[in-house]
């Protein structure tokens, strides 16, 4: 895949570009990641980091990227590391801050099917941050439980999912 000499060299770079993430130079942190993209096209890792520094460029340092192309990069990083469920998760956790619930929901599910060992933290991330998130977007549902009542349970269901409990089961201890 790399020459030891490109290996060398793109821990290098990354090491630049965790040093401005590191720094909360998200801006500059993503330029970095995305300029390695481009030297290093089969690097997962660089895909990775070009994609969350581009969510936290332009959620908190008001940087003009498009969710498409932080999107994108997450998918490339999945693409070429399809067994990193941390990738399934932070494109999960993405797709929510974004309003995308519905691939939210497979991300998350995703990761927790490749990687049982971290299934109940993949199932409880999603469930308290969908809800907040259809909460804090759709703030007009917080006074009518029914209309609250469809994400309550799509949430509630991924939490018993985290307990492994099924829904029998929590009635009868409830």
């Amino acid at each position: 895949m790399f020459s030891i000499d490109m290996a060398g060299d793109l821990e290098k770079k990354l090491a630049e570009g965790m040093r401005a993430m590191d720094q909360g130079d998200f801006k500059k942190a993503y330029s970095s990641f995305k300029k390695l993209a481009t030297e290093f096209p089969e690097s997962a890792e660089v895909w990775f980091y070009k994609a969350e520094t581009g969510n936290y460029a332009a959620g908190m340092s008001g940087a003009k990227i498009a969710d498409d192309e932080v999107a994108e990069a997450y998918k490339k990083a999945i693409e070429l590391d399809p067994e990193n469920s941390e990738y399934f998760a932070s494109y999960g956790a993405f797709c929510i801050s974004v309003g995308r619930f519905e691939e939210a929901e497979k991300a998350y599910s995703e990761a927790a099917e490749m990687d049982e060992s971290n299934a109940s933290r993949f199932y409880s991330e999603f469930a308290a941050d969908y809800y907040n998130a259809v909460l804090a977007r759709f703030g007009e549902i917080m006074d009518d439980p029914k209309a609250r009542a469809p994400y309550a349970k799509k949430a509630i269901v991924y939490m018993l999912k985290a307990l492994e409990i099924s829904p029998e089961e929590a009635k009868t201890l409830l």
